[in-house]
């Protein structure tokens, strides 16, 4: 009887571990026998709202799988899918990513697809910081108005870094990118009143970015 009992247990537990995703039944993003994968994720630091920017990356371990990109926009936010990609048999995978709204973006890899729940972070790549930015028309300003004070109480000098917005609070930081260059600085005025304007930059910040002149640049708001 012993004999009988122990042939008829040893099918159900075959079927258990049967396939190599046997054990992600739920559809989560990892594989059942590469559970610490590693992957590495490259992305450029800045990127232009609704343009595709490039992703590149390397996992010898997920060769011929397939590895899911997820963005969120900060610690608070959930995960969310923003594209799959096969891992090509040298381990290396490359892909696409078009932002949908400016700021900082935070981007992962991990095993699995766009539509897998991401519930093994521990697979996950190191976590890339994006600034996506919206390109805007800017000015400069200063001469006539050094030693006053601006609207948010600062005293304009030559080498106060800032900018003044119409609407946005005092002291919130906008990422600002030209000409190669990014620079991150507050609001500490009001403007510009000119039509299609967006933002005033101070004569320092200006020079820092090398458009002393109306410009088209890019900008992104991020947090006082």
């Amino acid at each position: 009887m012993a004999l009988i009992a122990a042939v008829l247990v040893l099918p159900a537990s075959a079927a258990g571990t049967d396939g190599a995703t046997g054990s992600n039944q739920g559809g989560g993003a990892t594989y059942g026998d590469t559970p610490q994968a590693e992957i590495s994720l490259t992305v450029a630091s800045g990127a232009w709202l609704g343009r595709a920017t490039r992703i590149r990356g390397r996992s010898a371990d997920l060769a011929g799988r397939t590895v899911a990109i997820e963005s969120r926009r900060s610690r608070r936010t959930g995960w969310e899918p923003v594209a799959s990609v096969r891992v090509d048999d040298d381990g290396r995978f490359a892909t696409t990513w078009t932002p949908a709204s400016a700021g900082r973006h935070q981007l992962r890899a991990l095993p699995g697809t766009a539509s897998s729940a991401s519930a093994d972070s521990e697979s996950s790549s190191t976590v890339r910081r994006v600034t996506v930015y919206r390109t805007v028309t800017s000015t400069w300003y200063g001469p006539g108005f050094y030693g006053n004070r601006t609207a948010c109480g600062q005293r304009l000098t030559t080498t106060i870094l800032g900018v003044a917005h119409k609407t946005l609070p005092c002291g919130t930081r906008v990422a600002l990118r030209a000409n190669g260059r990014s620079i991150v600085v507050p609001v500490i005025d009001r403007g510009p009143y000119a039509r299609g304007v967006s933002y005033d930059l101070t004569r320092a910040t200006a020079e820092r970015l090398g458009v002393m002149h109306t410009a088209r640049i890019g900008a992104a708001v991020l947090s006082r």
